[in-house]
């Protein structure tokens, strides 16, 4: 008989509480090193929850005595008579991170700021300038900004040296206008990928399907796509681009891939290739894997021939995973393994699913030489070798129901479980496993999203309601709480999401390596803070070094959602946050809130709950 549990801690007192002048509007907690972001109407700080004490405050007073009125003024008039542009612009003041930075950007009384989050220096601020800023994208190799502007009449490019304060060069890309036809759907949903890659002295930037090569020096264009692409991926060489674009009209699934020269962007092959949506790509120098919804193949860097006679098909190709120098795939409801030069290892593909819209949940190699494969309906070990199920039934599992896993690191099992049934998968087992767990009493099981092991069994955690089971089936735990909200499900078991992958497959989703002379894959260098760019400016020290290493510190200590769950509750008293301690389903901590939805944050690192009041940050530690 499961033990319903509500209420065994009192609300207590915060274990700190700052008052701020006006009521607090927004917080945000720094990455870097934990500190908090209190947004209050006219004025920015940055508070050390351990000192209580502020590092740096930025008023709204500040930001217009540092910038030009006239110059403010006269860009929002100028956008002001054009409507598109206007809705194009960031209007909301919000405070946000910068991603993989140490900066901050928001609007100040019409004026784009950016500020440095570690010491609170104002970096950037419109009003020295005649624009307003579109798109911030950081640079980490040199620390710098690239800025897509606007003075109302035309849209320019802008690389801002971060080092002196101003920017290092202005380039036009045409007028605003004109443009704005081809960015209207900027902030929208859109099949291209706005990125940037920088290399040398070349910036390469796409822009809702526009590619340009700039001149780091002197921003001139030295070339522009005379095509809308998708994206594009930079070979090892550095001498070309893998380039993906649409072809076959809007709501077409048909795509279209070549390689450009960088020097001039002129295409290496003489005709694209033309293929269902890409999901997969790999850089061998001399030759491209290309894997599309209905088939993959080798292409010569040449002259783009195909190099395999025969290459594996199938319908609606949703995934593939290099295997010891072999790969993996799924097509439709099944999946096979060729080697290397494209044949069939498997006498036969394996059916993994009833539909081939069905999610998949894990692919991969276990310990053992085993597959395992956990989809929407079925689970199953097979072998590497022989392509033969380990078991001759699959686990059957219910679609409609959340399924969530969880791997033991010592004895690689996977936990795994779905209507209200957990498995324990031994890759090391030759018999079918029967449900190690029963679960009989679930207040609602389609809200359960994370799973969590210790050594006695397993914790899960839902919107109302978080169990812990052992494995022997006994419940060791189970509470139970009301009308919970959203917002109390921010830090829940990211790690045992199930990725969905059906349909048409996002560009953003293509997997991209470079596969080196050892045939190790390295994944496409992303422009965050721990890439290989990133990394070198690291080493070179200076405030993004700075940035790197205290990031770095700080989340080697994470502990994040292993150990709590955050749920929000209807108490007797009230809306309330509550923490429990997942090993043992004790409530540790439980603050009352003065509303359903309330401003608050958790830090994943210490565990510290920041919770705003009107004017007051109160701090639970």
């Amino acid at each position: 008989m499961a033990c319903i549990c509500t209420t065994v801690t009192a609300q207590r007192q915060a274990d700190a509480v700052i008052p701020f002048q006006q009521d607090i509007q927004q917080i945000v907690i720094n990455p870097a090193n934990g500190h908090v972001i209190v947004k209050e109407k006219d004025a920015i700080t940055s508070e050390d929850p351990e000192t209580k004490t502020a590092d740096w405050t930025i008023s709204k007073a500040d930001i217009v005595k540092i910038g030009a009125v006239e110059s403010a003024v006269k860009v929002l008039d100028a956008l002001s008579s054009g409507a598109s542009l206007a809705a194009a612009m960031q209007s909301s003041d919000a405070v946000e991170i910068i991603q993989d930075s140490p900066y901050l950007r928001c609007v100040i009384e019409n004026r784009d700021v950016i500020i440095n989050s570690l010491n609170g220096k104002v970096v950037f601020n419109s009003g020295n300038c005649e624009y307003r800023i579109m798109e911030s994208r950081f640079l980490p190799e040199a620390d710098e900004f690239l800025l897509l502007v606007t003075d109302g009449k035309i849209i320019s490019y802008v690389l801002w040296d971060l080092q002196k304060g101003s920017a290092a060069w202005k380039t036009e890309l045409g007028e605003a206008e004109s443009m704005m036809s081809m960015f209207k759907s900027m902030f929208k949903n859109d099949a291209s990928v706005d990125k940037t890659h920088v290399a040398g002295n070349a910036i390469y930037a796409s822009l809702k399907g526009a590619l340009y090569r700039l001149d780091r020096t002197d921003g001139k264009i030295v070339w522009q796509a005379k095509e809308r692409i998708n994206s594009f991926y930079p070979t090892q060489s550095g001498e070309n681009l893998v380039i993906i674009k649409n072809s076959g009209g809007m709501l077409s699934t048909k795509q279209a891939l070549n390689i450009w020269r960088t020097a001039d962007g002129s295409p290496v092959w003489k005709s694209d290739i033309s293929t269902k949506y890409i999901l997969y790509l790999e850089d061998w120098s001399d030759r491209l894997l290309i894997a599309c919804a209905d088939g993959f193949n080798f292409y010569s860097y040449a002259d783009g021939k195909k190099l395999w006679k025969k290459a594996p098909k199938g319908d609606n190709l949703k995934q593939v995973i290099p295997i010891d120098g072999n790969y993996l795939y799924i097509a439709d409801k099944e999946m096979n393994l060729v080697n290397d030069a494209g044949v069939n290892i498997w006498k036969k593909p394996i059916e993994i699913s009833d539909n081939g819209e069905d999610a998949v949940y894990f692919l991969g190699k276990t310990e053992n030489n085993r597959v395992l494969y956990l989809t929407a309906t079925y689970g199953n070990m097979v072998d590497c070798a022989s392509g033969k199920k380990i078991w001759k039934k699959n686990i059957e599992f219910d679609k409609d129901r959340p399924l969530l896993y969880v791997q033991d690191e010592a004895t690689k099992a996977f936990l795994v479980y779905n209507n209200k049934r957990v498995y324990k998968l031994d890759p090391n087992a030759s018999d079918k496993p029967e449900p190690a767990v029963k679960l009989k009493e679930i207040k609602d099981d389609k809200t359960l999203s994370g799973i969590e092991l210790f050594g006695w069994g397993v914790s899960l955690t839902g919107q109302s309601e978080v169990i812990g089971m052992n494995l022997d089936g006994a419940t060791r735990y189970h509470n139970v709480y009301k009308e919970p909200g959203v917002a109390g499900r921010k830090l829940l078991g990211a790690a045992a999401v199930g990725l969905k992958i059906s349909g048409g497959v996002s560009q953003a989703q293509v997997t991209f390596y470079s596969v080196n002379e050892k045939g190790e894959r390295v994944e496409e260098a992303s422009a965050n803070m721990f890439g290989q760019n990133a990394r070198a400016a690291g080493a070179a020290g200076g405030e993004i070094g700075d940035f790197i290493a205290a990031r770095a510190k700080r989340f080697n200590a994470l502990k994040q959602n292993r150990d709590f769950a955050f749920i929000l509750n209807k108490g007797d008293n009230g809306a309330e946050l509550v923490k429990v301690k997942k090993e043992d389903g004790k409530e540790v901590d439980k603050i009352g809130l003065d509303n359903n939805k309330p401003v608050y944050e958790v830090d994943p690192v210490n565990g510290a709950i920041y919770y705003v009041y009107k004017n007051e940050l109160r701090i639970f530690r």
